[in-house]
């Protein structure tokens, strides 16, 4: 007898197998494979690639195998004190630069954390169970024909910066881009479109190491608001919202050239100019749908002084407090009409409009730009605090408010939903008053913070990109937010947090944001709307299209990617295409 992983099907004596058990094993034959498959490569398989890429290949240890025993047999309390220690507070620090590590604690599952029971077996689970350490185009063409010639799940991790778990996944082989960290200033960047100053980022390149290679060449380039974020990797691939969106635009409007390799193991360059459809859609279409890229070559600027504010008020008296939440929503794309931008929060008993971002103006401005605002505090009696800030450079009144650099002090939340707001929505009183309940019912019980981005690309000049549309025609963008708690008991109430956010929270807060969009890159995975439209908005067939040309064997899956309604994850892990909606 022999038993089909994953289904427990019994194969029939003397090798007869009746219909239906033929039809399944047919279909486990045709996801990709996962360990204790038939078709799960052997380890001369793995020796053999190990060579081919000169020794790169590494097989995956969980970081908190020290704090568990058996299995890795790697237990080691200091270590694993340590681990939890750093868990919390450097996350960031211990994840990002680890193969295979999971930061998101909805993909780690609790297969291998620091804070489940030491007895309990630390298994991959989720983790990639082999990474190719990237050093250049041969390891990733190599990485491609292995998983299309032995039927595996490829994914490609850079920080894992992943709210959706497209870098991660059961049975993959990861190609590890982390360590691609070249950096070169190019002074005089010339093309048929645009002529000056521009940085060629290695894909591993992170934010803050970037804003400082561009701070002592004099430069200022458009990064995230978290410096662990990746530059060239799914941030910019996937649009790329920053407190400089305002003065340059989006991060993918940046893009002068990629570096690519294909599914089909092709090395390419792409431009606006050379292989255009696929540069129009990894300008952000998404990450790790089309192709694997290496680097990056973005436009950069003349740095300089940049003013500051942070503006807070409590929730002393409700009804006043939402009138002035509500007042902030209408009055504050107003105040990025001159390359301002503006990121605040929502809590049930405080407000804060932090990283005030003011780019060539003095101090002074910040108080002036809100003055109008201000006077309607005074009148609802509100007390507010307003401190400023001045920096010489974007570099350090980023440190200011995000750092310490490289890293800055962000976690990635993990339960996270985005919704983009039409200026329709913020200019009209009665829509914001309906938007701003929705935020109430958000808030009121400390499960959830509204954080949001204050910005203006509707004039941004670029080349033809798949950016989101409703990028356009928004002033802000906001995400709910909550914080995984990684205690080992708490996993029931992590999902039902999540839960509560896709089935209550989110539906209404895009009942009062009609026409608006999500941000690809900052989606809960259990999102349960209308993904085509709300991602990729106009852009779906025609990405769909590059995507076929590119990726005809569909090498490259991620949740609510391009195409992803092909593919599902079955019972036992395995990626398998079904047509459905492919969802985790």
């Amino acid at each position: 007898m022999q038993a089909l992983t994953g289904f427990g099907l019994v194969f029939a004596l003397c090798g007869r197998v009746d219909a239906a058990a033929a039809a399944a094993a047919a279909a486990v034959a045709s996801c990709r494979n996962i360990p204790g498959d038939p078709g799960w490569p052997s380890p001369a398989d793995w020796a053999q690639l190990n060579k081919t890429v000169r020794g790169q290949l590494i097989a995956t240890i969980p970081q908190a195998s020290v704090c568990h025993t058996g299995s890795y047999s790697d237990y080691d309390e200091t270590a694993c004190q340590a681990l939890r220690d750093g868990h919390d507070t450097d996350r960031l620090v211990y994840s990002e630069p680890h193969p295979a590590g999971v930061m998101n604690g909805y993909y780690q599952n609790q297969s291998c954390d620091p804070f489940t029971p030491t007895s309990q077996p630390c298994v991959l689970g989720n983790y990639a169970v082999y990474s190719i350490n990237v050093t250049g185009a041969d390891d990733v063409i190599a990485g491609i024909k292995f998983a299309k010639e032995k039927n595996i799940r490829l994914v490609v991790k850079t920080t894992g910066h992943d709210y959706k778990g497209q870098s991660t996944g059961k049975g993959a082989l990861a190609l590890w881009m982390w360590n691609l960290k070249t950096t070169e200033i190019i002074t005089n960047y010339k093309s048929s479109g645009y002529s000056g100053p521009a940085i060629k980022l290695g894909s591993g390149t992170i934010g803050g190491e970037a804003l400082t290679v561009a701070r002592d060449a004099g430069y200022r380039l458009v990064s995230g608001e978290c410096g662990s974020v990746g530059v060239a990797s799914g941030y910019t691939q996937g649009g790329g919202h920053s407190m400089l969106n305002s003065a340059y635009g989006m991060a993918a409007d940046q893009v002068l050239e990629w570096e690519v390799v294909t599914a089909t193991g092709e090395h390419l360059i792409a431009t606006p100019t050379k292989n255009t459809d696929l540069y129009w859609a990894l300008c952000g279409g998404g990450g790790g749908t089309y192709g694997v890229v290496l680097s990056m070559i973005s436009k950069i600027y003349p740095d300089g002084p940049v003013a500051g504010g942070t503006l807070a008020f409590q929730n002393t008296d409700p009804t006043a407090y939402w009138e002035a939440v509500s007042l902030w929503i209408q009055y504050a794309p107003t105040l990025v009409r001159q390359n301002n931008t503006i990121i605040y929060l929502i809590f049930d008993n405080v407000f804060e409009a932090l990283a005030i971002t003011l780019p060539g103006q003095p101090v002074s401005a910040v108080s002036d730009l809100l003055t109008p605002y201000l006077a309607q505090l005074a009148r609802l009696n509100i007390t507010h605090s307003l401190t400023t800030t001045h920096s010489s450079t974007y570099h350090d009144h980023f440190n200011t408010y995000f750092g310490p650099l490289p890293y800055g002090a962000s976690s990635p939340t993990t339960i996270l939903h985005n919704h983009i707001i039409p200026r329709s929505i913020t200019s009209s009183p009665n829509a914001t008053a309906n938007l701003v309940t929705a935020y109430r019912e958000t808030v009121k019980d400390n499960k959830f913070l509204i954080g949001c981005l204050v910005f203006d690309v509707s004039n941004a000049t670029h080349p033809p990109n798949a950016v989101l549309p409703a990028w356009r025609g928004s002033s802000t963008s906001c995400n709910v937010n909550a914080f995984w708690n990684f205690s080992a008991s708490a996993r029931g109430d992590n999902l039902a947090r999540k839960l509560d956010l896709v089935e209550r929270v989110v539906p209404a807060i895009e009942k009062a944001t009609p026409g608006g969009g999500v941000y690809l890159n900052e989606m809960d995975p259990w999102y349960k709307g209308d993904w085509k439209r709300m991602l990729f908005g106009e852009n779906y067939e025609r990405l769909s299209r590059v995507k076929k040309r590119y990726d005809p064997a569909n090498v490259f899956w991620g949740n609510f990617s391009v195409g992803s309604d092909k593919f599902e994850i079955d019972g036992a892990g395995r990626l398998c295409p079904v047509g459905g909606r492919g969802r985790c």
